[in-house]
């Protein structure tokens, strides 16, 4: 995945932009991944300590279900309270508290955290302002893609979900992904680069097909289209 990182590093007045990380901190419990808790003690136990935890340090509380874990949210910071894992989006300057918050729990310990994949705190209008700062990078990815060594020959899948995955990124307005700018910008500037005959279209017996142009077809168009360059 392409993180705008020198673009996105900086907001809008010089100042460093909050980072934000998928943060687990791997916990330590009587609960056993392949029996649950031993006893139901253990998991009152360990469920009123955590809650107890989080509300004094004013983390909302939203308690999970019968097969559910409590989630525990403080601005755009959530995590899932799991009694193996605590998983979620959480600022890189709040571990250290959470570790010194946890650190004299009672029914469990926390013993390490891991983190993950950076979030971005950007507006739909700043994603997309980065995305077409590459737009020449992800034309030159979707054609070298698209690239067939004959001309009967075509792509058939998912380029341009293949292509946007690589130059996504996770916001924090939009974290399961549901809503993702880049799948539309791929979409649209491929559809672009198909009625510039840059790319090619086809039904083949495998579905909708499509390759970049060769140089003949690109610098011999048809009447009345424009000549184009690679």
């Amino acid at each position: 995945m392409v993180l705008f990182e020198k673009a996105l590093g900086i907001g809008k007045r010089g100042e460093t932009r909050v980072e934000y990380r998928k943060v687990y901190f791997r916990i330590r419990s009587r609960y056993q991944f392949d029996s649950g808790w031993p006893a139901e003690t253990d998991a009152a136990k360990f469920h009123e300590e955590s809650r107890s935890l989080f509300q004094s340090a004013g983390w909302g509380l939203h308690p999970g279900g019968d097969s559910t874990s409590d989630t525990v949210t403080k601005g755009w910071q959530e995590l899932y309270l799991h009694p193996m894992n605590f998983s979620g989006i959480i600022e890189m300057d709040e571990i250290p508290a959470i570790q010194e918050l946890l650190k004299d729990a009672k029914s469990f310990c926390c013993y390490g955290f891991d983190c993950y994949e950076r979030y971005w705190d950007i507006t739909d209008e700043e994603y997309l302002a980065q995305l077409e700062t590459k737009r020449e990078e992800i034309t030159h990815e979707i054609l070298e893609r698209c690239r067939t060594k004959r001309k009967n020959l075509y792509i058939t899948g998912s380029v341009a979900l293949n292509v946007a995955q690589k130059f996504s990124v996770h916001r924090l307005c939009d974290k399961e992904g549901k809503h993702n700018l880049a799948n539309r910008f791929v979409g649209e500037l491929m559809e672009q680069l198909v009625q510039d005959d840059l790319l090619v279209t086809a039904e083949t017996k495998n579905g909708p097909g499509i390759r970049t142009a060769t140089d003949a077809e690109i610098s011999s168009p048809l009447p009345g289209q424009q000549q184009m360059t690679l």
